[in-house]
């Protein structure tokens, strides 16, 4: 048995966060995304890379549903959260953006102070019930995203007055207030000078022994660095998922080589 192999016979059913089944998307008539089939893993970090345009941004905001914001968006198959589905007509998609978290590729704080932008997502789901729960949330939240010591003293000031670093970690703090299951990253550090990467990359590391976290990211070197689990997308297509490093290493589909490699991109 090749080293593949005992991999996937460690996947049981019970690491499995995130299955989506025949999933396939449709802006009016075009097609982004073509039949895909893939299980994404707890307490894991799986990257999604591929060219621009590929639809690895689109499969990740399918699982938090996203392009139900996008009147022309039709999406087909099915994508299961804990085995349950979250296509389904009686799942609320406000409670299913609280338990599958997500930060954008371009920090978004609200024009808020820095303790109000945490505060929010567990005040609209009533997850307190008194001032000092929330206080403590708050508190939890930025230790978690890095970012309690820089801020404490000033938890009443904006936080769009933050570093550009500073404002993507209180938007990841913002983001795991609601105490979510999952936590998408679409990009999260393509805005960012290297320090600040560097510290969202390590910050990512930590997440993962609580959620499990999606990234896509237009940086192989970041895929690389920060996941356990890549997936090659590749014209609309999932060409390929595995082992990150038998990715990088060792990919089995000609397409996925040509990537790496530099050929297509």
């Amino acid at each position: 048995m090749d080293a593949s192999q005992n991999i996937e016979a460690d996947v049981t059913a019970d690491s499995i966060k995130i299955t989506a089944r025949g999933v396939e998307v449709f802006y009016g008539d075009k097609q982004a995304l073509n039949e895909v089939n893939v299980d994404i893993l707890d307490k894991t970090v799986t990257a999604f890379i591929g060219p621009s345009g590929c639809g690895k941004s689109t499969f990740l905001r399918c699982i938090n549903r996203m392009n139900d914001t996008i009147s022309s968006a039709r999406i087909e198959g099915k994508i299961l959260l804990d085995g349950e589905d979250i296509y389904d007509k009686r799942v609320d998609p406000v409670q299913l953006r609280a338990k599958v978290g997500m930060v954008f590729q371009k920090p978004n704080p609200f024009p808020k102070s820095i303790y109000d932008n945490v505060a929010y997502g567990p005040k609209i789901h009533g997850l307190t019930r008194s001032k000092s729960e929330l206080d403590g949330i708050v508190e939890e939240s930025l230790k978690k995203a890095a970012l309690w010591n820089e801020v404490k003293d000033r938890l009443q000031e904006s936080g769009t007055g933050l570093s550009g670093g500073q404002q993507q970690r209180l938007c990841i703090a913002r983001a795991v207030a609601t105490a979510p299951e999952v936590l998408l990253m679409d990009e999260p550090c393509s805005a960012l000078d290297p320090i600040a990467t560097a510290q969202i990359e390590e910050l990512i590391d930590e997440l993962r022994q609580q959620f499990s976290v999606v990234i896509v990211t237009h940086s192989m070197q970041q895929a690389a660095r920060v996941s356990q689990k890549t997936a090659f997308f590749h014209l609309g297509n999932l060409v390929e998922y595995g082992d990150t490093s038998l990715i990088f290493t060792n990919p089995q589909d000609p397409r996925t080589e040509s990537y790496i490699t530099g050929r297509i991109g």
